[in-house]
């Protein structure tokens, strides 16, 4: 009886480890904001905000982000090389110049190259600083969830407010969470490049998630965390979906 018990104390136990994650988010009206799916070393996150549904799956292992169009049925993927090229807008641009100006004249080729990658740099937005996270004081309670309020600054100003949680608090698992981890890194590098921070990169206050957000303006709540088995599939583009290329970076 007692080797049955600890079998069964066992096997609840790697269901509970090997289990996928689900976490809702809501916003203020209580409508359905954003869903995120976490398995081992693979995510995908579904936006609804704006009245537009995007979605973007993220493999760790691969390193590489695939957004879904489901009202085009397509898809692209980003590899390493196409991520790395797109977090840093300067070696783009350099890039971008080398082919245009290849067939002009060495003699003409230096003052035409200042010329024009100074119009390109004027009309591309400015790089956005490296944001710092500050853990305050004050604790909230979201949903029955409790948490930790974080100050997000730019510039020694204040910019969003989070209020987060240890990612093990809310059943997630180290796995899924390394997921996690490596795709906000890469998102708050490409967000700096772009001018338009919507990074969530909590490393500098520990191994957190949040459970409320007010980003730029879009507030959103956790509402229901989920640990139902997801299946490969959740994973995949559907089937029938084209692939479409990526534009050229040197264009």
């Amino acid at each position: 009886m007692i080797k049955q018990g600890l079998l069964l104390t066992g096997a609840l136990m790697v269901t509970a480890v090997s289990a996928d994650t689900t976490l809702v988010y809501n916003n203020g009206k209580g409508i359905e904001s954003s869903v995120m799916h976490l398995s081992d070393g693979v995510m995908k996150v579904i936006s609804n905000e704006g009245g537009q549904q995007s979605e973007v799956i993220y493999h760790a292992g691969q390193g590489s982000f695939t957004v879904v169009m489901h009202d085009e049925k397509k898809y692209m993927t980003f590899g390493p090389k196409e991520i790395e090229q797109l977090s840093d807008i300067s070696a783009m641009v350099d890039k971008m110049l080398d082919k245009q100006l290849a067939n002009m004249p060495e003699s003409q080729r230096a003052q035409a190259r200042v010329m024009m990658e100074g119009m390109i740099k004027n009309q591309m937005p400015k790089q956005a600083p490296v944001p710092e996270y500050n853990k305050t004081s004050e604790s909230r309670t979201i949903n029955g969830y409790s948490c930790d309020v974080v100050e997000k600054t730019s510039k020694g100003k204040s910019t969003d407010d989070f209020c987060v949680s240890d990612y093990g608090d809310l059943g997630v698992s180290s796995e899924e969470y390394a997921a996690i981890k490596a795709m906000m890194k890469v998102a708050e590098k490409m967000a700096s490049q772009f001018g338009v921070d919507t990074s969530m990169n909590f490393e500098q206050i520990g191994e957190v998630l949040p459970v409320q957000y007010d980003m730029n303006g879009v507030k959103a709540s956790l509402v229901n965390v989920s640990h139902d088995d997801l299946g490969k599939q959740m994973f995949q583009v559907p089937a029938g979906y084209e692939k479409q290329s990526i534009p050229s970076m040197g264009m």
